[in-house]
Formats: structure tokens, sequence, C-alpha cells
């Protein structure tokens, strides 16, 4: 839901119960401005989009099991803090040629040691979306890294507000859950009384000692001068490529490469989606204060 606040100063916003929501959709479905089909409401002579979203419901069921069954061995990575899934797969809402988009968290010093080892777990099970693959189904594409020294995101937008609080976390320690949310309270300007509730999300990584044990160890192994060092060769050679690749320069994207975050969105399709959103508005007369922007693609 938008925030109120966003409304433009003449839209007039009351507090309203969820037996009122529902009585307002019921008068809707008898006005037959809308339909309602298998718990889903659409608007009238759109009913085919039930069917679609039962069967992307589906297939995303199954997205899962092995998006948990790679993922769990992801606990054996050093300096990895969390992993939360992100994108069409934490709404539910995938299709057949969908990847798995993910949003790794790392400890702050190790950002490029956590993402090569993290990578290389991947490449194991031959899960690793690469570069040049165009289209990579049930493989993980780790497009985003941020630290846990500095876990705010910079990049505010409609857009990312709806990606940021529908991530659905598949290991990640409470503090650190909440820390997130904290350092990111801008989501409330685009997303009206958002609550996140770690609590009831049900599709997680069981908790495995033994594989922590093998992280703890390679941490052991690493936290020390050559560790350091390690760091800053992994820094130099990912810059290196990241820096040689085309794809970094093309416009209409974001590529980020520092010591906090690492974020990998070179063709987004943030400011598509937002003009179509805004569009929309218009044709409806929804009145806001301005046009929703996005989040300062190059």
């Amino acid at each position: 839901m938008i925030n109120p606040a966003r409304l433009s100063k003449n839209a007039v916003v009351k507090t309203i119960s969820l037996n009122q929501v529902l009585e307002n959709l019921e008068n809707l479905i008898q006005s037959r401005l809308i339909g309602s089909k298998n718990g889903f409401y659409f608007l009238s002579g759109r009913d085919f989009l039930c069917e679609i979203r039962i069967e992307r419901e589906k297939k995303a069921a199954q997205k899962w099991k092995k998006f948990l069954k790679i993922g769990k061995w992801f606990q054996a990575v050093p300096y990895l803090r969390a992993i939360l899934a992100s994108g069409s797969l934490a709404l539910n809402n995938t299709e057949e040629e969908s990847d798995f988009d993910v949003l790794s968290v790392a400890k702050s010093g190790r950002l490029y040691t956590c993402r090569i080892f993290l990578s290389f777990v991947a490449s194991l099970f031959k899960a690793r979306r690469t570069r040049y693959q165009i289209s990579a189904p049930d493989k993980f594409c780790f497009n985003h890294y941020i630290v846990d020294g500095n876990l705010n995101i910079k990049h505010e937008s409609l857009f990312n507000a709806q990606t940021y609080v529908n991530l659905k976390p598949v290991f990640i320690e409470d503090e650190l859950f909440e820390n997130f949310y904290a350092s990111n309270l801008w989501l409330n300007k685009y997303v009206y009384n958002f609550r996140p509730e770690k609590m009831f999300v049900r599709r997680s990584v069981r908790p495995s000692l033994v594989l922590r044990l093998v992280a703890a160890f390679g941490e052991f192994v690493l936290n020390n001068k050559f560790g350091d060092f390690l760091e800053k060769i992994l820094k130099k050679y990912q810059h290196r490529r990241i820096k040689l690749n085309p794809v970094t320069y093309e416009k209409g994207g974001r590529i980020v490469f520092n010591d906090d975050e690492l974020e990998f969105h070179p063709r987004s399709f943030e400011a598509k989606a937002l003009t179509r959103y805004n569009e929309f508005l218009k044709r409806f007369r929804i009145l806001f204060s301005e046009e929703e922007k996005d989040s300062g693609l190059e």
C-alpha cells in the first residue's frame, strides 16, 4: 500500500478497517466493476489473470525447493552473514525461465572474499548465473551485496521499496534482520505502515551446525594479515573485471562497486516500470504530489 503522505495536498486520506475494505470490494463486484475468483480480485474481464497467478505460484513452490536445497550449503561460506531471496521468487510469481535473485550480506572488510567463496559454492552445484547467460532458470543471480557494518541502501524509489519490503530471509540472525530494516526507514515513505515480520516467513534453510563450523573455521584461518592481503587482491581483481566489462557503462541501469556495496543491475526494469505506473495513475486521475522517479539510474 502506498504511503498516504505521498498523495497530493488535495487528496483526502481516511483510515479504514479491513471490514470496510471487504465491504467495498463486494460492492464493486456487485456493480461488475471488478471480479473475484479463487480468492483473487481483478478488473472486470481480466479473470484469466487468476489462472496465470495460480500457475506461477505452483512454479514458485517448485523453485523454492531447488533454492533451499542448494541454499543451505551457503551457510558454509566464510564471512557470509545473510541470504535473502528477492525478485519474482520472493513474490511467488515466477515463470519457468526465472532465476533466483539474491541480496547477500557480507562481513564488513571481507566483501570481496565473501563474494568469491559464495560464487565458488554455487558453482560447485552448477547453480551460479554468469554474466554471459541471457537466461538462467533456477540459477543464483548474486546481483546485490551489502555489508553488515553499513546496511543502509541509498537508492530510494517506490520500485526499490517494493523490492526490499518483500525480501524473504533464507538465513539471517534476528538482530541483523532487525538492523537491516532499522537502517532503511526510508521504506516507510513509500509503503504505508510497513512492519517486517520475520517470524511469519515459512521458507528458510534449516540451521546446520556443521556448515557453520566450516564457515567459522574459514574465518579463523583468514582473520589475520594474510586475510587482509587476500581481500585487497580479490578487490583489485574484481574491480578490474567490472571496469573492463562494457555492460558497466551502458545507460539505463546501475553498477556499484565499493567497500560497502556491490550492485549489478546494468539493464534495470525500474525506470520502465515506474513510467507505466505514472501513466496508469494519470489515466485513472489518481492525484499524487509528484510523479514517482527512479532511484538515480545512470
